[in-house]
This record gives structure tokens, C-alpha cells and sequence, in this order.
């Protein structure tokens, strides 16, 4: 009996841990690890232009779960950047249209859901769908490039007392290239789904609303970066989305 008391004593001490480990508290890994998000939407480009004239754009967006309520990702974006001068700079009108490709690395992260507890969260589904919604709000920031193929600019130049010419300071731009920018969002989720247990399919589907604002390390997004009293301010652009995303 004395020689099984060492094992009975380690089986009373270690049974709590094992019964909780077993019942208790759930895995931090979701159920549904991976989403796909496929949307379009308006753009908006905050540069050296009078006119903030609105764009469009889509994008596809691929995430990666770490843990309930943050996310890794990577968003590629194609779409229109546009704007206008009221009157003529130099002698011409400054105008833009830029082509732009963007690809951005980012991490997303749901407050509500993060703080949820494992009983809140398997019986979400008997909530409204209002406090789902609210639930799913989130927030995110990364670091992306944009390569940008401009339209539409003119470059209105001068004759130097040499003869050679040059662009007027007001018009200095490039036609095309690469910038880096810094990425802000934030958005919310539309469920298309109902999360009941006895319906819980492989994969679900949502909407989604995303507000999008990317900041420029540089001055070329609009094709004017000109050193000229006035121009001292980063190109940035918005991007106001809607999206169909499945989570599997």
C-alpha cells in the first residue's frame, strides 16, 4: 500500500490539471484559421492637386489567424488615383490619373473578440445580430510598396539661357515608379452566417465594410513632387471598400 501512495497522491495532485486542460479553457487557435477576402470600392488620392476626385479600385486580401481576434495578412489593390488643379500652373493644368498596383503586409486585430471568453464564444450565436456586428470590429496597420503608371500629366518646362531645357519646378514629377507607404484601416463584419452548432458548415461567409488610409514615405503619387513653396506634405490615399470574405 505505502509503495502506491507516491502514485495515488501524484493521480489526486495532477487530476485537476488533466480534468482542466481536458474541459477547461479552449484552444486560442480558431476553429476557422484562414479567411479570403475578394472587394472593390471608392479611392481618393490627398496630394498636391485643388480636386480630390474619386477613383476606384479592387482588392483581394488573404489572412492567417494567430490567435481569436488577430490576424496576419497580406492585400494586393489595383485601381485609380485621381485629382485636378482649379487653373492653370505654368501654363498648363495639372492633372492626374495613376494606375496604381499595391501590395501590403498587415496585421489586423478584433478587440471584442480577443477578450471573449470561451463561453461567450460558443454561444455567440444566440446573440443579436447587432452585438455579433459590434463584436467584429476591427482595426489594423501595415507597411505595403505601390507602384504607380501615371496618366494625363503634363510637364510644362522653360528654355534655359544655355538652350537646354528644363521642367518648370511646379510640374517636376515621375511618370512612373515605386513608393513605399504606411497602412491604417479599420472595418467591421456583415455575418452571412448563423454559427449554430448544428448548421456549422466547413466555412462561413461575411461582408465586409472597411475604411482604408495609406500614407506615402514620399511625394510621387499624384506625379508631382516639384520643390516649390507649398508642396512640403506626403501624398496619401483612401481607399473605402466593401468585400465578400470566407473564413474556412
Amino acid at each position: 500500500m505505502r509503495r502506491n501512495c507516491p502514485y495515488i497522491i501524484f493521480c489526486i495532485l495532477t487530476f485537476p490539471l488533466l480534468t482542466k486542460a481536458q474541459f477547461g479553457n479552449e484552444s486560442p487557435i480558431p476553429y476557422f484559421r484562414y479567411s479570403v477576402t475578394a472587394g472593390l470600392g471608392a479611392t481618393q488620392l490627398y496630394g498636391d492637386l485643388d480636386n480630390r476626385q474619386l477613383g476606384g479600385g479592387v482588392y483581394l486580401r488573404g489572412n492567417y489567424f494567430l490567435t481569436h481576434g488577430v490576424s496576419i495578412g497580406l492585400e494586393l489593390q489595383e485601381g485609380l488615383l485621381r485629382g485636378e488643379d482649379n487653373a492653370s500652373v505654368d501654363g498648363l493644368r495639372r492633372r492626374s490619373t495613376n494606375l496604381f498596383h499595391a501590395a501590403i503586409i498587415g496585421v489586423n486585430f478584433q478587440p471584442f473578440k480577443y477578450l471573449q471568453d470561451d463561453h461567450l464564444r460558443r454561444i455567440e450565436y444566440r446573440q443579436s445580430y447587432g452585438k455579433r456586428v459590434v463584436n467584429s470590429v476591427y482595426a489594423g496597420a501595415g507597411v505595403g510598396a505601390v507602384y504607380s503608371l501615371q496618366w494625363d500629366n503634363d510637364r510644362a518646362g522653360y528654355t534655359n539661357s544655355n538652350g537646354s531645357s528644363s521642367v518648370s519646378p511646379t510640374h517636376q514629377g515621375k511618370d512612373y515608379g515605386l513608393s513605399y507607404i504606411m497602412s491604417t484601416n479599420v472595418g467591421l463584419e456583415l455575418p452571412l452566417h448563423s454559427l449554430k452548432p448544428n448548421l456549422l458548415d466547413s466555412y462561413i461567409w461575411n461582408l465586409i465594410i472597411c475604411g482604408q488610409l495609406n500614407f506615402s514615405l514620399d511625394d510621387e503619387l499624384d506625379g508631382y513632387s516639384g520643390t516649390y513653396p507649398g508642396n512640403d506634405s506626403k501624398d496619401v490615399y483612401s481607399f473605402l471598400t466593401i468585400g465578400v470574405n470566407l473564413r474556412f
